[in-house]
């Protein structure tokens, strides 16, 4: 067995091992550094001018490499980070501290993007939260050139260690692409989110990354063998020759490599971005069963996409697709899915708020000016599927047909090619939509089941929530009643109906999926050939007789001993989940946050944090009992 086995957050999935290098400086720190100048505010000018062109220049570089490698999603990343260091703004800001507060360029640049980067952390808005991070990364780019330190410290690490598995506090676009050159081969985070600019880069560049719960906990081990297994959500330290090879070992199909399945269930693919598709292997695939358009309004910075830059876009996948179903699901945001340059208004509950197709009622022309780049790309022999989130009841649906009858009109009154052959679904997302099933049943081409945030809104519990994450059960059997009947309606009706959510290749729900009569499901690239290998082996009488005793059980935890899954305590589902900031109170296991935070005491050199005062006078009896002789 490993020396110790670490779960953890996954950001970006996959496999790979290597030596363990821990990079704790990443921010240069201030003490030390000389603030004020000595030098005329002029010629410290001109040294911020010097190198920040420099750096400019180094980063339109790194845009033509990627765009090299046909990464124009990545490249537009770096694109914004230029767009960011040549705003006005900012460069009179820095020349206001250059100036009047007399500081060096170092310090000026360290000033300006503190100040900004403070506001946007302490934003309950998740994106303007990674905006932050961006500025960061700036920040450490340029004192590394205006320092000349931080350019040299990074790769000196990583030549010292073979194979280096880089372990840092936060996911830097710049970092990533640094690392690469160096043969990282994954990384360990201690701060960020999967939607992070550098996880976009490390998702692109396949290469696995992790959020651990703390990086001083991975101190002794500098320079150890792990093994980072961002599928399963573990970090393996010094594992043994038996672990490594079943995670290492790749899925081998016996078949020949012109072989063509005959699966139980057909097979799609979701996707972020169309640079997923480039080179990929179309055996047993349908097509795309779900493609996030959001991800292209999230990576902008200054305004919403414009519609001749999407057509081109669009172009670009229907090509790599051919002549196979595209499933274009129309953009989806509100919720965790903000973006810095439109206000959502007062949300108390953001996932109960502005989202989809409500965003429509105030702003029509979003989805008419996507849906005409969408027609307008697809025009020719390709075969389009709009799929439309979060539609709960036949009037929204209306709603949604009016908006889609004048994207139409528009392009025949400008005699635009344009594609007039497409099919139209909805996401099921919440109870309502579920309820409404049949009714649209007879107005929709197919549905998919977006099952992470059905069986959020099933329960009315945060996924993400520490606390609670234990109640969110996509195995339960409300769940699986709810999947059953929405399979049986579909069908009845002649309509196709799949599953896109996570719990689609989860390898452990997949007999359960198939018994239950879902016959579509549309999974992570990543994931197909693992997916394959097994649906291979199933028999569907078998499936269908599982399936049938899960319906007849009571819990979840019924479930999963029918399925053979491990029970997972209640401490083991928060665990995981336990964020910078936060600490678990040692008497009722609850995530409690550390700042403002009125009940906390200190025992044995160790700080305890509590939820509340009968938690914390519990905790100093407990503690008095054991320190009496």
């Amino acid at each position: 067995m490993s020396e110790s086995v670490i779960r953890c957050d996954v950001i970006s999935a996959g496999v790979a091992e290597g030596s363990l290098c821990l990079f704790e400086t990443l921010y240069l720190p201030t003490a030390g550094v000389e603030k004020h100048s000595g030098q005329k505010p002029e010629a410290e000018m001109n040294v911020f001018k010097e190198q920040l062109t420099s750096l400019v220049r180094d980063l339109g570089e790194a845009v033509d490499s990627l765009e090299s490698e046909a990464l124009s999603a990545e490249a537009d990343v770096i694109r914004a980070h230029i767009s960011m260091l040549q705003d006005p703004m900012f460069h009179a800001r820095v020349q206001e501290a250059i100036g009047r507060l007399r500081f060096t360029a170092e310090s000026a640049v360290e000033h300006v993007i503190e100040g900004v980067t403070r506001v946007l952390a302490e934003s309950r808005d998740a994106r303007l939260a990674e905006r932050a991070t961006d500025l960061k990364d700036l920040a450490l780019q340029l004192r590394g050139k205006l320092a000349r330190q931080q350019a040299r410290s990074l790769p000196e690490l990583l030549r010292e260690i073979p194979d280096p598995v880089l372990a840092i506090p936060e996911l830097l676009p710049s970092i990533v692409l640094h690392a690469r050159r160096y043969g990282v081969k994954a990384f360990l985070m201690e701060r960020g989110t999967a939607l992070s600019h550098g996880a976009i880069l490390a998702k692109a560049f396949a290469l696995p990354a992790l959020r651990v719960p703390t990086l001083e906990m991975l101190r002794i081990s500098h320079g150890a063998n792990v093994l980072v297994d961002a599928d399963a959500g573990e970090l393996l330290i010094e594992p043994d020759r038996g672990e490594r090879k079943c995670r290492l070992q790749p899925v081998i199909e016996v078949s020949s490599p012109h072989a063509v399945h005959h699966l139980p269930v057909r097979l799609w693919v979701n996707i972020v971005t169309p640079t997923q598709l480039e080179g990929f292997d179309w055996r047993d695939i349908e097509g795309v069963g779900l493609y996030r358009t959001e991800t292209r309004f999230m990576e902008r910075t200054d305004d919403f996409p414009r519609e001749e830059e999407e057509v081109g876009h669009y172009r670009h996948l229907f090509a790599l697709c051919g002549d196979r179903p595209v499933t274009v699901r129309t953009v989806d945001l509100g919720a965790d899915k903000t973006v810095p340059y439109m206000c959502f208004g007062p949300q108390d509950n953001p996932y109960l708020g502005l989202r989809g197709h409500r965003i429509y009622h105030f702003h029509p022309d979003l989805l008419i000016t996507q849906l005409r780049a969408i027609l307008r790309a697809a025009a020719g022999p390709h075969r389009l599927r709009l799929l439309y989130p979060m539609l709960e009841t036949v009037d929204q649906w209306r709603l949604i047909q009016g908006l889609v009858e004048q994207a139409v009109a528009s392009l025949r009154a400008e005699n635009l090619p344009f594609q007039q052959q497409f099919e139209q679904g909805v996401l099921i997302e919440t109870p309502a939509a579920v309820l409404s099933f049949q009714r649209l049943l007879g107005l929709i081409d197919f549905a998919s089941v977006g099952t992470n945030d059905l069986v959020q809104y099933l329960f009315a519990v945060e996924r993400n929530n520490a606390n609670v994450a234990k109640l969110y059960q996509p195995e339960h059997p409300i769940v699986l009643q709810v999947l059953k009947n929405l399979a049986d309606q579909a069908r009845e009706a002649g309509k196709s109906l799949s599953v896109c959510g996570e719990i689609a290749s989860d390898p452990e729900l997949l007999m359960l999926l198939v018994g239950l009569g879902i016959d579509n499901l549309s999974v992570a690239p990543k994931e197909v050939s693992v997916l394959k290998a097994r649906l291979t082996s199933l028999r569907i009488p078998a499936c269908r007789e599982l399936a049938h005793a899960c319906l007849e059980a009571q819990t979840a935890a019924e479930v999963r001993a029918k399925l053979g899954i491990r029970p997972q305590s209640a401490i083991e589902a928060t665990s995981t989940l336990v964020g910078r900031g936060q600490a678990v109170d040692p008497v009722c296991k609850m995530i409690v946050k550390i700042e403002e935070n009125p009940y906390s005491l200190v025992d044995r050199d160790r700080r305890y944090y509590f939820c509340s005062r009968p938690c914390t006078l519990q905790f100093q009896r407990e503690t008095d009992r054991e320190g009496s002789p």
